[in-house]
């Protein structure tokens, strides 16, 4: 089919007619997104919590000042505990201790957890910067391997004031870069050298990877491949647990903490360990041995006892049936008696109403 010079075929001009955006102004035209309605919503609310948190730390604010001045007209104490300028100065001492103890929580491990997860492990993050100030001897904390916007540096970013917390971070820099590698003791489960005292000198580092077990192994093997000491803690050795010994990574840091200020490992293992781990102390094997040789000793002593009690009823049988005997035989001589009396009875004359003229 011929056409004019300077005019375009039927065909394109169809195919552009077509190429018109026609659809939009169809009734009941939704445009397509990505995300789905769900999708849309959970971002909505978190837009709209993002606005009113500032909001909502101010009147939390405003709230605890009005307990405080409650508190105070009533003549109660202000705080339970320490105040937060007490806090603070007890991390600056840290800083001037020639020794203080130090642990690294490894954040290497940004590719490795999805974003549920990571906001799990910078939770678990702030609550070891929480159980360390508020402890009694608190340690020199380290921050390391994370990477410069990185996906948990973006996650940080949304705790106000993160920046200011009392620790050392590390951007960029992993446990291996920061410190000598000689000083290092890496804190896995795996490990067959059971960790049995702290020592200043050394560096514990714990592994901040939350996977619910998706990568077994992961933190023993990167640690044995850079040719690092490795440790467990005694969980085995002073407690018995229901389920397996692997502890969350606040979990580990908090027992370190209780060990460092003086308690025992069974008692920091115990006060650490949630409930629905069912966590015992372990007995030890010679207590066993004692209560099973003090049980015997009960059990012969339980055996005599039953021995003399059956002595001692054998014995009240014979004296019964002695004692019956005896009174068989009072019985039968009485009855004796009683029969030798009638028959003289019988042979006497009785005399009944005699008369005196005839005596």
């Amino acid at each position: 089919m011929e056409t004019p010079e300077g005019e375009p075929p039927v065909e394109k001009k169809l195919k552009e007619d077509v190429s018109v955006e026609v659809i939009p102004s169809a009734p009941g035209f939704t445009p397509p997104t990505p995300n789905s309605k769900n999708q849309l919503k959970k971002q909505k609310k978190l837009e709209q919590q993002l606005l009113l948190r500032k909001e909502r730390r101010r009147q939390e604010k405003e709230r605890r000042k009005q307990k405080r001045r409650e508190a105070a007209e009533k003549g109660l104490p202000i705080r339970n505990g320490p105040s937060r300028k007490d806090l603070k100065r007890r991390l600056q001492k840290i800083g001037e201790q020639e020794n203080p103890l130090r642990i690294a929580i490894d954040l290497d491990c940004d590719d490795m957890m999805n974003e549920r997860d990571m906001a799990k492990c910078v939770k678990q993050c702030l609550r070891i910067y929480t159980i360390n100030r508020r402890s009694e001897c608190p340690v020199q904390l380290h921050f390391t391997g994370i990477k410069t916007d990185g996906n948990i540096h973006r996650v940080l970013k949304k705790n106000d004031g993160w920046e200011n917390w009392h620790l050392k971070y590390h951007f960029d820099e992993t446990h291996l870069e920061a410190f000598d590698n000689k000083e290092l003791i890496y804190l896995t489960s795996e490990s067959d050298t059971v960790l049995e005292s702290l020592d200043a000198k050394n560096v514990y580092v714990i592994g901040g990877l939350v996977d619910h077990n998706h990568h077994k192994n992961y933190c023993h093997d990167r640690a044995t491949k850079a040719g690092l000491r490795t440790a467990r803690l005694p969980l085995g050795e002073y407690v018995d647990m229901k389920t397996r010994a692997v502890l969350t990574t606040f979990h580990v840091f908090e027992i370190l903490i209780r060990v460092a200020e003086g308690k025992s490992w069974s008692e920091a293992i115990l006060q650490t360990i949630p409930p629905r781990k069912g966590a015992k102390p372990k007995q030890i094997g010679g207590n066993e041995s004692d209560n099973k040789d003090d049980k015997v000793d009960s059990v012969d002593d339980s055996q005599d006892t039953i021995c003399g009690n059956e002595d001692s009823k054998q014995s009240n049988k014979v004296e019964s049936e002695n004692g019956d005997a005896d009174i068989e035989k009072k019985v039968d001589n009485s009855v004796e008696n009683s029969e030798k009396g009638d028959d003289i009875a019988k042979e006497t004359p009785v005399l009944t109403n005699v008369d005196e003229s005839e005596r």
